[in-house]
Order: C-alpha cells, then structure tokens, then sequence
C-alpha cells in the first residue's frame, strides 16, 4: 500500500469518526425530577432515613453509588476554577449521593440540608419548608415524562417514607406526565441515529484496519477458507463500536481499538449490554466484507495447439 494511499485512508476514517460523534448526539430532551423533602431532620432521624430509603430502594433493585468521590478529587485538584465556584461545587457533591436501577433506567439523588440551606439557597429553584431537610429527586431516564411504571415506583417508595416519616414527608413537584407521542418520535429518531452512528463508526474503522488486514493476507500463503475468517474475526473485534465518553454527558460510538488494550476490563462490563449486540453484528458486517474481498479465481482453461 502506498504512502499516500495510507494518509488518505486515516484521514478518512478520522474524518467518519467525528462524523460520528455528531450523528452519536441524537436527539437530546429534558429530563424532570419528581421532588419531595423530609423535613425537621435531625442526626438521629438522618441515619434513619437512609437506612429506609436504602432499604426501600434495594428491595427496588438499585445499587447504591454513594457519593461521586472521583469527582470530588478532581474538582479538589483543579486550580482553573475560582475557589468561590470550586467551595460550591464540592459542598454540592458532598451532600449528595445517587441510587441507581439501570435496567429501569432510575435514579435517585438524595441531597442532605439537614445542617441548613445552602448559600444560595435559590438554586434549588422552592422555597422550603423547613431550614433543615433531606431532598430526594427521583429521575426516569427517559423521553416524554415518567413511564406507568416510573409513576408506580414513584408511589411505592413516597409510601414506604410517609409510612416512617409521616407528615414530615413534603411532595414538592409529582412526577411529569407521560407523553407517550413525545417518548415514541425521540426513541425513534435516537433509534435511527443510532444505527447511522454504528454503520459509520464500523466502516471508518474497517476502512483503517481492514485496508492493512488486505495488505498483510494477500502476502501469505494462505488458503482462502483461512483468509476470510482471519479477516473477520480480527476485524471484527478491532472495529466493534463502542459507547465513549466524550464529554460530561456526551456518548459516541468508537471502535473497540480506541479501548483495547488501552483500558481494563471494568470499562467492558460497564458497556457489557451494548457490546453483546455490537460485537455479533461486527461480526457479520466483517465477514460479508471478507466476501468481497477475498473472492476464488477464476479457472482459466489452457488452450491445446494441435
């Protein structure tokens, strides 16, 4: 392969890839909390309420994350933020910490103002109804308000509280209303990003990798049964595109060479459910490619002069 001819195949596939990473944004949408606060928290009642709120969510199937430790550290070791912003933002993540149900794409925030209101006390956007309080904020994360099923979890865990708590309990916003209209035209065209997004980052990656994988087969002396599935296993295993992070909570496809063997093996189960289908489907995209392009020869009959 020529110089050349290389430079303008990494162009290329750089150049798809940033294509890529637009096509990744999708279609973006709001998501809204439901909010309720327990009020007139004391040091007692606090240790209560997170052995019930973390009893009620487990039994929901949430993990608890505790608090964003690594990025508190970071903000720690910023010196780019003005110490007035940095002293915020680390008193914001101190008093919080998330529980997450991932397969029903479910959160909760649980945010500790029991030693009083923060500063700016109109960044939480009400006026409470007592100095000292804990605010949970239940998301869906999903288009088009909470689902049936966001709601019923929603009243389950706001039961299990108001059964312990009672009228401390205080509902500040319910949960948005399901716009099903809404849910359906983002997931759709998410959907169909999506699989652009996926076409495009295998391609410019098979476009980079499979141009080397053609150059170094077709000088071995390999049958062609051999070749082909050379191709496609190395190659599909190389472009598989995968979820990376771009920025705060900016995600785009990019093949699996850009992780391995850079990263370890708690970036894969992190994205375990997503490579489990992009995998296969690499898979069978590179070995329809080696079709092409490791075909027989023809047989060309020699003619006999008499």
């Amino acid at each position: 392969m020529s110089r050349a001819l290389w430079t303008r195949h990494w162009k290329l596939t750089w150049v798809a890839l940033v294509v890529t990473a637009l096509v990744g944004c999708g279609e973006g949408y709001r998501l809204d909390p439901a909010t309720f606060n327990v009020n007139d928290v004391t040091d007692e009642s606090r240790t209560k309420l997170l052995v019930t709120v973390s009893r009620s969510l487990k039994a929901e199937g949430f993990e608890d994350f505790g608090r964003y430790d690594e990025m508190i550290a970071l903000i720690r070791q910023n010196r780019a933020m003005s110490p007035a912003a940095r002293d915020e933002e680390l008193a914001r993540l101190n008093r919080e910490r998330t529980f997450l149900n991932d397969s029903h794409h479910l959160r909760v925030v649980w945010a500790d103002y029991s030693n009083g209101l923060p500063t700016e006390p109109f960044r939480l956007g009400y006026k409470p109804t007592s100095d000292h309080f804990v605010e949970l904020n239940v998301y869906e994360e999903r288009p088009g308000g909470f689902s049936p099923d966001g709601v019923r979890f929603y009243n389950r865990f706001l039961s299990d509280l108001q059964k312990a708590f009672g009228t401390a309990v205080v509902v500040v916003k319910t949960p948005p209303p399901t716009d099903d209209a809404e849910y359906q035209r983002i997931t759709r065209a998410n959907a169909v990003g999506a699989i652009v997004g996926w076409l495009i980052a295998a391609s410019a990656a098979l476009l980079f990798t499979g141009s080397l994988s053609v150059y170094l087969l077709r000088r071995l002396n390999l049958p062609l049964a051999v070749r082909r599935p050379i191709f496609a296993l190395v190659n599909a295993w190389l472009i598989a595109p995968l979820p990376f992070q771009g920025g705060f909570i900016f995600v785009f496809p990019g093949p699996n060479f850009l992780a391995f063997p850079w990263t370890d093996i708690d970036y894969y189960a992190k994205v375990a459910t997503y490579a489990r289908l992009s995998f296969p489907c690499a898979l069978i995209f590179c070995a329809f490619v080696s079709l092409l392009l490791f075909r027989s020869r023809p047989l060309i009959a020699n003619s006999v002069v008499m």
